[in-house]
């Protein structure tokens, strides 16, 4: 398909959708005479969502800054134990997950689809012997309801997805598709009954999934994408400045005026020099001027440029359908393109709203990466062969016919994870770093003051100073999270080994510091 053809049918699609969602009624009156979004609008919804996502280049900007803010530096899993981070590991950067969620590239497109869809679904595919665990994603689109408890609202049981699977024949080349229908539990619903089939439809019980939803309210079923509020705004805008260069292009028809006297005669001779021959004759025996020529008329006669200037509307007066967008993300219009209003303050700082909005996305992804690292280690210690069974046990309790399963570690043993991200802001480097030593020596120059010990000073330190393996270098320096301080109180001969890590640290950090420089990071 030509790229002609390509722009063509987007724009029709994109209309279609427009069309679609000004005449349907897409709100779904409840039994409790609450409105919601019927499934059919919050799927044209999303799909206008994506399109506009692809189409608009203030939608996708907006977009962009969030996923950039929130991903862009990446993100550390750091589990106390080694065994749990082993099993954290293989869960992310597995084969089979790494394109889903282990990747920085999937996990940015999720940031994407979370946007435009306001709806995620993760598939869960347990080896429930080795307690290994895969994941997949299910398109919005497929699921067609969700079934809660009728006794809480707030707790979802099973997900209705209809899909179409298309088989190739390697034999014929031919393409066959089939329709499909099933009921996939929730990932925390665990029935002490759990039958095969829900009247006619099969249930996956082996395949629970995880939803998680943006947008809307917390009695909806599904999440309302959160670009939705955006559209009308982003439309108007482009329409705007559309018609602002026909304008430009109805004046730009006419660059010159010409007046001259002697009346029908002399506008006809002045036509046909001016006119050119192209066409008419087969060659040019009357080429128009070329630019910068000079005109030469006899008294009287007068040639003018077209003034433009004050006759039409500014681009610039649609600043105010740019900030409905930009208040729609959340976004400053400096992130939209607009450099003149920004200055080197706003460049190295976000208003304290904005940076608020950006770790509370942070937060949610926190929130469900600790959900999943903490549903695999359960399976990790629950399964038989299970690389963590040593490490643990999974408590069983039964209430209203409901099993609930609780991970509960050795007493010796500590299973934490915790997920960080890298500071928001590009803090002044040099004045990071001296308020650090400070804080560990209170004032006292290279006397340590025991508020902060060495392997935490050091991964502080490196951290300000943008080293992406901290992590690594701390626990080459300090083995087993052993300090010079515990060192030397084991044994009076370690006080050589304490110097020597405490000298290995500061070359660590002087040539990272080095690094940076020569980057110009700092």
């Amino acid at each position: 398909m030509s790229d002609a053809n390509y722009v063509t049918e987007l724009e029709e699609r994109l209309a279609a959708l427009e069309m679609a969602l000004e005449s349907v009624d897409w709100r779904l009156l409840s039994a409790t005479s609450e409105q919601e979004f019927s499934r059919t609008g919050l799927r044209d919804i999303s799909e206008l969502c994506r399109v506009m996502y692809l189409k608009s280049p203030i939608i996708q900007r907006g977009v962009d800054v969030k996923r950039l803010y929130v991903w862009g530096q990446g993100w550390t899993v750091k589990a106390d134990a080694t065994e749990v981070q082993t099993v954290i590991d293989e869960f992310l950067h597995a084969a089979e997950n790494d394109d889903v969620i282990g990747s920085h590239e999937s996990r940015m497109q999720l940031e994407i689809e979370l946007q435009t869809d306001a709806n995620l679904f993760f598939a869960f595919f347990i080896n429930q012997a080795t307690g290994r665990v895969r994941v997949r994603t299910i398109p919005f689109g497929e699921i067609e309801d969700i079934v809660f408890s009728p006794d809480d609202s707030k707790e979802p049981w099973f997900y209705l997805r209809r899909w179409s699977e298309q088989r190739f024949d390697l034999e014929t080349g031919a393409t066959t598709t089939q329709q499909h229908e099933a009921y996939y539990p929730d990932w925390r619903y665990t029935p002490l009954s759990k039958p095969k089939t829900i009247g006619a439809v099969p249930v996956r019980w082996e395949t629970p999934i995880y939803h998680v939803k943006t947008g809307g309210f917390s009695n909806w079923r599904f999440g309302v994408s959160e670009i939705y509020d955006a559209l009308d705004w982003a439309r108007a805008y482009k329409e705007f400045l559309e018609d602002w260069a026909t304008i430009v292009r109805a004046y730009r028809r006419f660059a010159f005026q010409l007046t001259t006297p002697g009346g029908s005669r002399a506008v006809a001779a002045a036509k046909s020099r001016l006119s050119t021959t192209v066409g008419a004759t087969g060659g040019e025996s009357n080429p128009p001027p070329l630019v910068g020529s000079t005109f030469i008329a006899s008294e009287g006669a007068n040639i003018t440029p077209v003034r433009t200037s004050g006759a039409t509307v500014s681009a610039e007066d649609g600043r105010r359908l740019l900030l409905m967008v930009a208040a729609s993300f959340g976004l400053p219009e400096t992130f939209f393109g607009d450099s003149s209003i920004g200055t080197l303050a706003t460049a190295k700082s976000l208003d304290r709203p904005t940076e608020l909005m950006m770790e509370d996305r942070q937060q949610l992804w926190r929130s469900v990466f600790g959900n999943m690292f903490g549903y695999v280690l359960r399976w990790a210690v629950k399964a038989p062969s299970g690389p963590l069974r040593a490490f643990g046990r999974v408590e069983s309790s039964v209430e209203d016919g409901q099993t609930d399963e609780r991970l509960v570690w050795n007493d010796d043993f500590d299973g934490d994870v915790s997920i960080e991200f890298p500071p928001l802001l590009q803090h002044d480097v040099p004045a990071m770093v001296d308020a650090t030593i400070k804080a560990a020596t209170l004032g006292l120059a290279g006397t340590p003051a025991g508020t902060i010990d060495l392997p935490t000073l050091s991964r502080l330190l490196l951290t300000t100073l943008g080293v992406s393996d901290a992590d690594a270098i701390v626990e080459r320096l300090f083995p087993d999270g052993e300090t010079p301080e515990d060192a030397e109180q084991a044994a009076p001969d370690a006080r050589p080994q304490a110097e020597a890590m405490m000298v290995q640290a500061v070359r660590e950090l002087r040539a990272a510091l080095m690094q940076l420089q020569e980057a110009g990071n700092v």
